[in-house]
């Protein structure tokens, strides 16, 4: 079992050194999530009701997901880092795939690319892309950004892009693990057809039926003997929890120590959040 934290929602400035300190713990890597902006619905939706759509204080920080990577790879040296998830159809490919891969480079090849097809159409307005497609372009943009970091030249006729032959450089020694998240039939298949699925936060009751689910997914598209991770958070995890979650077929699990128990995100000190983690870490890893 593959153990991360998530630096979601946390003050951008604690960043740096909590990757450090996650990285002396054992942690396997980190991970963050992905937003380009906060609408004003969504404020007074958490401001004024219960039943708000973002459990994220409106103020929470969203840095840049590759910026932060590129910078956390250069306080520590094994550490792992990790999108939950980076919205693709948000952006081009080209430019997508020259930040992953800068990040990868940066990094010594400590990033891997967590997918997701976004929910917030308003986000999808203000850049000018087409919301109602983004599943099939996302298809076509992770075969052209996997292809891009090879650093060969290569051509791509699609049904959304198409391009005559180019050449990213510098081209990547390794490949940059692909895992999908989302819970939807078309996001589990997309996740069959690449290297693994994530999951948000569940009981670990919930786990097991969407587990099942994944692999049948799995055996339609032919790919349930290659490797592959299964990525989840668990709430209130118990001494044993995670031995029965590997044996289901989970590899890596998010710990989201810095939630409130509401699953809400909250503010603390530095200090306050190293020593969540060293109770986690005591707790489940040493």
């Amino acid at each position: 079992m593959k153990f991360w934290q998530s630096l979601a929602f946390v003050e951008m400035e604690q960043m740096p050194e909590l990757a450090q300190f996650c990285e002396q713990l054992g942690f396997y890597g980190v991970s963050y999530g992905d937003h380009l902006v906060t609408t004003k619905e969504q404020v007074d939706e958490y401001l004024y009701r219960d039943s708000g759509n973002i459990f994220w204080n409106p103020d929470t920080h969203w840095p840049d997901t590759w910026v932060v990577t590129s910078a956390l790879a250069q306080v520590t040296s094994t550490l792992k880092f990790i999108p939950t998830v980076y919205i693709v159809p948000l952006r081009d490919p080209f430019s997508t795939a020259k930040a992953i891969s800068t990040a990868a480079y940066l990094s010594n090849n400590r990033v891997m690319l967590g997918v997701g097809v976004g929910w917030q159409k308003a986000e999808f307005d203000m850049v000018g892309m087409n919301f109602h497609t983004r599943g099939k372009r996302t298809d076509e943009q992770l075969e052209i950004i996997t292809r891009l970091m090879s650093g060969e030249m290569i051509e791509y006729h699609g049904k959304y892009y198409d391009f005559p032959p180019v050449k990213m450089s510098p081209g990547l020694q390794q490949s940059v693990p692909v895992l999908i998240g989302g819970y939807s039939a078309a996001a589990m298949r997309r996740a069959a057809k690449h290297d693994g699925w994530m999951a948000t936060i569940h009981e670990e009751s919930a786990i097991y039926p969407l587990i099942d689910q994944l692999n049948e997914y799995r055996q339609e598209q032919g790919t349930e003997n290659k490797p592959f991770d299964i990525w989840s958070g668990v709430i209130n995890p118990q001494t044993d929890t995670y031995s029965r979650l590997a044996e289901a077929g989970i590899t890596m699990v998010n710990g989201c120590n810095f939630l409130d128990d509401d699953g809400k995100t909250t503010l603390s000190s530095i200090d306050e959040k190293k020593r969540r983690l060293e109770d986690f870490a005591r707790r489940f890893i040493t």
